[in-house]
């Protein structure tokens, strides 16, 4: 198969990471879409809610799009918590994938990533045997020209191959920050994500604050 490997805080999910995650999969000829929701260890960002809640939330997202089936008739979305079950310091992009790799011997993998990631992507943990190891598919981001970053990167140039680019139709500008702004604020983010996670936001009271 070919799998494809959404990594994100989804702090909370969003449809615009459902509708990615489908467009990805069908531009692309993806046979699934792994979900990989980050660990709270992570040093470059910080949580606003504990990581029981982001994941109790990205399975209800994914329960309304039990549907959507792959070519083997297989759920097309899955959950993985390897980041989340992780020790300190095995939380990089690498080991995660290695340990997906391992996990699917026989399978195709594809780390999906916005444009924006490519900058610094040279200085992320093992970046040379993640980038020589394996494929991404890259969204465009507005002001992140991906063949420019690319081609900008040493790393990344000598590496071109491993880059699968998406140019349009992929941004639908909804983000977790403006949903837990609109939370903090009493605002109404209702259509931005789906009814279960809401209402288990305001059962739970999350987003009530600012973490850190």
């Amino acid at each position: 198969m070919r799998i494809g490997i959404y990594g994100s805080s989804f702090d909370p999910i969003t449809y615009s990471h459902l509708f990615t995650a489908a467009t990805v999969a069908r531009r692309k000829r993806l046979d699934k879409v792994i979900f990989v929701p980050c660990s709270s260890l992570r040093h470059d960002k910080k949580m606003q809610t504990d990581d029981k809640h982001r994941l109790r939330m990205l399975q209800m997202a994914l329960e309304t799009s039990i549907h959507k089936k792959n070519r083997f008739d297989q759920p097309l979305f899955e959950i993985s918590t390897v980041e989340m079950d992780a020790l300190p310091g095995e939380t990089y992009t690498y080991d995660t994938m290695i340990h997906l790799r391992k996990k699917h011997p026989n399978d195709e993998l594809f780390f999906i990533m916005g444009s924006d990631l490519l900058m610094g992507m040279s200085n992320w943990g093992n970046a040379e045997k993640l980038v020589t190891q394996f494929q991404f598919i890259v969204m465009s981001r507005e002001g992140y020209p991906s063949a420019d970053l690319i081609a900008e990167d040493p790393l990344l140039r000598n590496n071109d191959e491993h880059f699968l680019i998406m140019s349009k139709g992929i941004n639908m500008g909804i983000s977790s920050t403006y949903i837990r702004d609109e939370i903090r604020k009493g605002g109404d983010p209702s259509f931005l994500l789906p009814d279960a996670c809401l209402q288990y936001i305001y059962e739970q009271g999350i987003y009530a604050e600012v973490v850190g």
